[in-house]
């Protein structure tokens, strides 16, 4: 557990520069939300910054793995002879983006109630479904963003066990076989397999003040999801420890 934590406080260490311009950043957010809100006709324009700076979260937490990679890649030798296994070292970043990820959401979430508290009678009385409407999304979005994540990471292995087998077209091959995977994950989606495997265990989200149309979701389809995210995660897993060369 020592060794783990360590490993965890190094790939803080790593991305933490990043983490505290990302707060910065939202508190500059919510100072220019205030500010559209004064000098606004349509009171509704000054939530338009915080919606974009929550949508742009879905690519914080690949962000952040990247960089930590990126950073391992210059000093690759030392980082592979360490003696706990790849699987532990990358699940290190990606709870790392996690905890990053939250406290940001977590902060732009705190700052819109103090934006958002004194407009109550905008949408609803009580906001009621808009508190409810961010807490569908902010699951959503870090979901969404440790998916990206995973495939960022995959990408990444892909990359560095085959830049000595193919010199210069290495970024092709990669870009290849993004493509290949997009087309393939298009094409099962767009399946009625698809929907036979995944629209089970429906649940249906109502904000009936905000959105005319109910939102439908299904467990399925979360599983489905979860069950890509680990296969990617054990082939990126054993990519490091078997093909990837320091």
């Amino acid at each position: 557990m020592k060794q783990w934590s360590a490993l965890f406080i190094k790939d803080f260490k790593l991305t933490r520069t990043v983490f505290f311009i990302g707060l910065v950043m939202n508190v500059l957010i919510a100072m220019l939300t205030l500010y559209m809100g004064r000098v606004a006709d349509d009171s509704l324009l000054m939530f338009v910054p915080l919606a974009i700076a929550v949508a742009i979260h879905v690519i914080y937490v690949p962000i952040i793995v990247f960089i930590s990679l990126k950073s391992e890649g210059n000093h690759l030798y030392l980082w592979l002879n360490n003696p706990q296994p790849a699987f532990t070292l990358l699940l290190s970043k990606i709870a790392n983006g996690l905890m990053m990820i939250v406290i940001s959401l977590a902060l732009l979430y705190a700052l819109s109630g103090l934006l958002i508290e004194p407009k109550f009678s905008l949408i609803e009385l009580y906001w009621t479904d808009t508190w409810r409407v961010g807490l569908f999304i902010f699951p959503h979005i870090i979901w969404i963003s440790i998916k990206l994540s995973v495939l960022v990471m995959t990408l990444w292995a892909l990359y560095q066990y085959l830049k000595l087998k193919f010199g210069r077209w290495n970024w092709a091959v990669v870009v290849g076989a993004i493509l290949l995977f997009g087309g393939i994950d298009a094409w099962f989606k767009s399946s009625k397999l698809y929907q036979l495997v995944t629209e089970w265990g429906g649940i249906t989200y109502k904000f009936p003040t905000i959105l005319s149309d109910p939102i439908q979701t299904y467990v399925g389809e979360y599983v489905y999801d979860f069950m890509i995210i680990v296969g990617f995660f054990i082939v990126t897993a054993w990519l490091v420890d078997n093909k990837v060369e320091g």
